[in-house]
């Protein structure tokens, strides 16, 4: 594995399993680690709550302990969460004998004693019995949380009694409000079985494991609770080419620019886009370029709204742009771009300008004549542009970036599946010499070789202009200069997701609106690295 400062490397379970036992050398080792990763997920576990609502007072708990690792960790998140929110409530359902646990899953169990309740899972019992103890344990407001701690990444299927008659009842239990997993959901691992917890966030501990990236399941939202264990000269013996951004990636412009610094120091990002009916893409993609850090940004816009939108964005430059009849930018028009070009220190084209010939044409010869990094985004990634680029554009050439979700990958690269695996991408990027960010719930970034996931962001970004707001944090990252490519688009990724999830532990997931998220980009950059 070629080391990065950038994130996580993703193994299998067994390369983990192997990994941790050269780490974890002993009983102190192994107790010290299951502490740090138990009081990761339970402050993890609370800060994630906060976009179903602000942390109540005390906690409802339902817990799924395991005789492993896995139940010790959730032990310690009970732990902690008591310890953070006194007078919570914890129900524990063992699925062994408590007294069987293993040494420091037994050892943290005893932290807890006194301050739970819990019930052992027979063998023999029905799913409707557990079902009366968890509506007698419920309350009146159900559950706010289910901890999983049933089993490892060591796994294998089948799943045996009492886990899989606990873990259908828990899974058809409907008043839990959020679903934890501990690592990885109960069921899964590098061989997983058909039926596994449900969980709405998955917190791995230390290094993520590959089942969490499978694109058939469905693991919840992916959380890395750092152990340290990637920076161990250990890990660097496994390769892999997939790795999960950290927030630590945002490192770089977490620093004092230089005293001497003006706004020619740090880019002049140029903006292609918008049309007469849609003029609002170009609109958010120009803002978020504005918040990027970029010194100039210049927006090419259709001439019947340029001056409406200029109002709303006087940071930027605006330039008009002659309209088709139907709304659309004239391609014919492209000199007034190219004449300017030799300003610009990056590129992008394509928010908002609707499906119309002269959006492929104006790409085409942006490809072929420009020279500084472009960011191809929304209408202008058609399979025409993205073909061109190997002939047409000079192998000197700084990167084209593209920022398509899957719906356009598929579209653009006339695939005649819905998923994109992860063979398909590297294989497109390489043929067609791009670094494709794709974006999803759990977005990929691909240069040909490596993949990088970003796993932050949530539903909360689900909702249009989202993927402009990338665009244009893309390009302005790029444009800055003082960062190679590759980094500045993951910085730009990261960014967003965590200002997005920022808006949503302030405000919910739900009524919102899109360009919120920008007010949200200082709060992430300025938190303690």
């Amino acid at each position: 594995m070629k080391k990065t400062s950038s994130g996580y490397p993703i193994l299998s379970c067994r390369e983990v399993a192997e990994l941790e036992a050269s780490i974890l050398k002993d009983e102190a080792a192994e107790w010290a680690a299951m502490q740090k990763a138990g009081v990761g997920i339970a402050k993890a576990l609370c800060r994630d709550y906060q976009e179903l609502a602000p942390s109540p007072k005390r906690f409802n708990v339902l817990a799924l302990i395991g005789k492993g690792n896995n139940g010790g960790d959730a032990l310690i998140a009970c732990n902690q969460i008591l310890d953070d929110f006194p007078g919570s409530r914890i129900k524990l359902l063992f699925a062994c004998d408590p007294e069987k646990l293993k040494p420091s899953a037994l050892r943290a169990y005893q932290l807890l004693k006194g301050n739970v309740t819990h019930s052992q899972i027979k063998a023999a019992m029905q799913e409707s019995a557990i079902h009366e103890i968890l509506e007698r344990e419920a309350g009146d407001f159900g559950f706010d949380l289910c901890i999983d701690g049933l089993l490892g990444m060591s796994f294998k299927p089948p799943l045996r009694k009492p886990m899989d008659t606990l873990i259908k009842a828990v899974n058809s239990f409907d008043r839990i409000k959020l679903r934890a997993a501990v690592d990885l959901p109960s069921g899964k691992g590098d061989m997983s079985d058909e039926l596994f917890f449900r969980a709405d966030f998955s917190y791995a501990t230390g290094i993520p494991k590959k089942p969490l990236f499978d694109e058939r399941v469905d693991c919840g939202r992916i959380r890395v609770i750092d152990l340290g264990f990637q920076k161990t000269s250990e890990c660097s013996a496994f390769e892999t080419k997939d790795s999960v951004l950290a927030e630590y990636v945002l490192q770089p412009l977490q620093t004092l620019r230089p005293a001497n610094a003006n706004k020619y120091t740090y880019g002049h990002v140029f903006i292609v886009g918008g049309s007469a009916t849609m003029p609002g893409a170009l609109l958010m993609a120009v803002q978020a370029a504005l918040r990027s850090g970029a010194g100039l940004v210049t927006a090419f816009a259709p001439s019947s709204v340029a001056a409406a939108l200029a109002a709303q964005a006087p940071e930027a430059m605006w330039v008009p742009w002659p309209e088709k009849d139907n709304g659309s930018l004239d391609a014919a028009a492209s000199d007034l771009l190219l004449e300017r070009v030799d300003r610009a220190t990056a590129i992008l084209i394509g928010p908002g300008m609707g499906k119309d010939e002269s959006v492929a044409e104006l790409a085409r010869q942006v490809i072929e004549r420009v020279e500084i990094p472009v960011v191809l985004d929304a209408d202008a990634l058609c399979h025409e542009v993205i073909q061109s680029i190997p002939g047409k554009r000079k192998s000197e050439s700084a990167p084209v970036i593209l920022t398509p979700h899957t719906g356009e990958f598929v579209r653009m690269a006339k695939l005649k599946t819905k998923e994109v695996s992860n063979e398909t991408l590297r294989a497109f990027c390489q043929k067609y010499v791009v670094t494709t960010v794709l974006k999803g719930p759990l977005t990929r970034i691909c240069d040909g070789g490596s993949i990088r996931y970003s796993i932050h962001g949530g539903p909360v970004l689900s909702r249009g202009g989202s993927g402009d707001l990338l665009a244009g944090l893309i390009v302005g990252m790029i444009a800055q200069k003082h960062l190679d490519a590759s980094v500045a688009v993951s910085c730009a990724t990261a960014l967003h997701g965590l200002a997005a999830e920022r808006l949503a532990q302030e405000e919910g997931q739900i009524c919102v609106h899109t360009t919120q998220l920008l007010d949200y980009l200082p709060e992430v950059l300025r938190l303690e690295p």
